[in-house]
């Protein structure tokens, strides 16, 4: 973080000389703007980024600049770092304040750089790219290292989710010893790293042991580097917890509670032992009211399934997915209607992505930008719109239990076994691996075992 503010011409008394001298004087600034202390580090982040675009690109002193200049640096990230709606507000926040408060550039207008962005192609970032391209498209801002990963992680077709979750446990890694390149670290590192997390930071096993695999990713997939002889790591412990269940009645009062697709998506959960993340990336054609039976693709383990559709939401499924449809016919009129297809079959079929069948039926209401492909389309409907609405109907239901989405997958599961189903059977339609898994279930029915009731409940009556 060395590079100089002003480079073309004389620095003015009182500019600060270097990008560090000129982010140290940002610091107080938002403080006094009153920027959230957690947000601090990524408004530092993009002035970083804007420096190194500006000396890529524009090659001109900061105090030069001008509102099309920073206008042009939100659409380079847009185009390059697929950044959402939400990081490009940021942004130019973070830039607007630097640019006013540490270079002086009072003249900079929020507003006309807003309409510079947008007139300049910010809506449209995906337009022109060739989809070959993708696994090469990574946060060149970073150190080498970092970008060497990501390139990894994108070539080999991990989830988003994973890509994200590792290159943070790297990050984390790095600033545990002190900002050394991760390349000249090895076992010795990565086992105090480890016991760090189960000793000190007192970690979930679940935790650890995310941290283990993105290192190991890291180490024996990218650096070249084994890592071998971590046996004697201090481990997290691992507690085996019950999951949360529903009786009946409370299921029904949390569906009470509930309306439009929120309630549609639950009731599928509940009704088909579905998974989240499975209910919202169900196509068109994986329901099939002619067989009564819902396909389950693009799962946990990769491994699909088919399990029940409940005679109860033929209909309502059936009108979702006229809706969803109808909804693509209109992205096609506006040039869009291009659904994301996984692996490589957007290449080897492609009309495939603007089919029918392949839509989602549980379309989100807003285009938003691919985070691989950078490609404009309508993704399915986002987790937390379901998430947060079961938390709230759970509260109007007055359900003394920490209820989710994932609590009426397991009460699926219970109600099944107590209603005599066949264990292999509930097996097969959560998509378990192992029998072992589906068994726990067996443990939080109403009743322990088959039959028997309780000691005191022999009692003729009470004392």
């Amino acid at each position: 973080m060395s590079s100089e503010v002003s480079q073309d011409t004389p620095r003015e008394a009182g500019s600060p000389a270097t990008l560090s001298e000129a982010i140290d004087l940002f610091q107080p600034v938002l403080v006094n703007r009153r920027v959230p202390l957690k947000s601090r580090k990524y408004f530092v982040r993009w002035i970083e980024r804007f420096d190194a675009f500006r000396t890529r690109t524009i090659r001109q002193s900061f105090r030069t600049l001008k509102d099309d200049d920073v206008a042009a640096f939100l659409i380079d990230q847009c185009r390059r770092f697929s950044s959402p709606e939400w990081q490009v507000k940021q942004a130019q926040q973070a830039v607007v304040l630097f640019l006013r408060n540490v270079i002086g550039l009072e003249e900079i207008d929020t507003r006309k750089i807003s309409d510079l962005f947008r007139s300049g192609g910010g809506s449209n970032i995906g337009d022109g790219l060739d989809m070959k391209e993708v696994a090469t498209l990574v946060d060149e801002s970073r150190p080498e290292w970092y970008q060497k990963v990501q390139r990894a992680l994108r070539t080999q077709h991990y989830a988003l989710s994973t890509e994200q979750a590792y290159l943070d446990w790297l990050e984390r890694f790095v600033v545990f010893h002190r900002e050394v390149d991760p390349r000249e670290l090895g076992n010795t590192e990565v086992r105090a790293f480890l016991e760090h997390l189960a000793v000190e930071r007192n970690v979930a096993a679940s935790t650890q042991n995310q941290a283990f695999s993105a290192l190991l990713f890291a180490f024996s997939s990218v650096f070249e580097v084994e890592l071998n002889d971590l046996s004697g790591t201090a481990r997290a412990r691992g507690d085996k917890r019950l999951p949360v269940v529903l009786t009946v009645d409370e299921v029904d009062r949390l569906l009470d509670e509930l309306d439009g697709l929120p309630k549609l998506v639950a009731q599928l959960l509940y009704g088909s032992g579905l998974r989240l993340l499975e209910a919202l990336r169900l196509r068109a054609k994986d329901v099939d009211p002619g067989y009564g039976q819902i396909s389950v693709r693009d799962t946990k383990g990769n491994v699909d399934r088919v399990t029940y559709l409940p005679e109860l939401l033929t209909v309502p499924l059936q009108d979702q997915v006229a809706h969803a449809l109808k909804l693509h016919e209109h992205d096609i009129t506006e040039g869009y209607g291009r659904v994301w297809l996984p692996f490589a079959l957007a290449e080897k079929y492609p009309n495939a992505e603007v089919e029918p069948y392949w839509q989602y039926v549980f379309p989100a209401t807003k285009l938003s930008v691919d985070p691989r492909s950078r490609v404009v389309r309508r993704h399915h409907l986002g987790e937390s719109t379901i998430q947060k609405a079961v938390k709230r109907a759970a509260a109007a239901a007055k359900i003394c239990k920490p209820a989710t989405c994932h609590t009426l997958r397991h009460s699926f599961a219970t109600h099944l076994i107590e209603s005599g189903t066949d264990i292999r059977t509930v097996q097969e339609l959560l998509g378990h691996k192992d029998v072992s898994t589906t068994m726990i279930y067996t443990h939080v029915l109403n009743r322990p075992g088959v039959s028997g009731r309780s000691p005191l409940d022999s009692r003729r009556k009470p004392r």
